[in-house]
């Protein structure tokens, strides 16, 4: 596990996905950026940063971004309707979110 630290910025973790597995976060943050049912003043910025990390390549998650999204994959891997193989990639990220990152934050509990 190797974790970056900055002055006054909490330690970040990289998440290594397949490319596959990026498919899956990118939809799933997605859906929560285009959520039409949430505040538009209140956009999920754990998603929007998400999202920036994803198309810059550098997948690198503080542990309350981590478990944030291991929470909304784990809501999407139990929708019905979500492919199978959706299911078994949102698995696999909340196996590995599990297993590198510490936490869960005292925030999300």
């Amino acid at each position: 596990m190797s974790t970056d630290t900055v002055p006054n910025q909490p330690p970040t973790n990289r998440l290594v996905l397949s490319r596959a597995e990026a498919w899956v976060v990118h939809h799933v943050v997605l859906a929560h950026l285009l959520d039409e049912d949430a505040d538009a003043d209140e956009q999920p910025w754990w998603a929007l940063e998400a999202a920036e990390k994803l198309e810059g390549d550098d997948a690198r998650f503080t542990a309350f971004e981590a478990w944030r999204l291991r929470c909304a994959l784990l809501d999407y891997a139990g929708e019905d309707g979500t492919p199978d193989a959706d299911v078994a990639l949102s698995v696999a990220i909340v196996d590995r979110i599990e297993r590198e990152f510490d936490g869960p934050p005292a925030a999300l509990c």
